[in-house]
């Protein structure tokens, strides 16, 4: 009885893997908002890390226990932030590229995990600019192709919230 239930486990295990090895290892999750500001303004607060706790939903709200700690530039390529806490667990932002009034790009790393790409476009329009957030990356074997499927929810609601929170930031 007991070599059956184990050579079904073992079955149940091979087919996991096997089935992980078929899905999807890469995601890609963009969110977007007009804002009614100038782009000059949005990007002041793009390239400002120190600022990003104070409209992005990653901060002390969610994560009383998270610090912050800021090195390179203090602001623009170059410039990044890690962070350490019970919720938000352990990571490195760094920014790569800048360009005035039309965004940033960024490499973001949590402990753990594969790094991903990250970029804030700015696009002027009549009234203020669109500003698109987005984040692709690959996740790690044998687990993360299970979660692809739920990345956009996942990282989606957390960029929704951090466009409204950039906007209220830049009104």
């Amino acid at each position: 009885m007991v070599k059956k239930i184990l050579l079904t486990l073992a079955l149940l295990l091979g087919l996991f893997l096997l089935l992980g090895s078929l899905l999807p290892v890469s995601y890609s999750v963009t969110r977007s908002l007009f804002i009614e500001a100038e782009a000059d303004q949005i990007h002041s607060q793009l390239v400002d890390l120190r600022s990003w706790p104070e409209w992005t939903p990653w901060n002390q709200q969610l994560d009383p226990t998270v610090r912050f700690q800021y090195s390179g530039p203090e602001d623009g390529v170059g410039s990044s932030y890690s962070w350490s806490g019970d919720q938000l667990g352990e990571g490195v932002l760094e920014i790569t590229s800048s360009e005035m009034g039309r965004g940033i790009v960024y490499l973001l790393h949590f402990e753990g995990a594969p790094t991903a790409d990250g970029v804030v476009q700015i696009t002027p329009m009549k009234g203020g600019c669109e500003v698109l957030w987005k984040m692709s990356g690959d996740t790690s074997r044998p687990l993360g192709p299970y979660l692809v499927p739920w990345m956009d929810s996942f990282i989606g609601s957390d960029f929704e919230e951090g466009l409204k929170g950039l906007q209220e930031k830049c009104s």
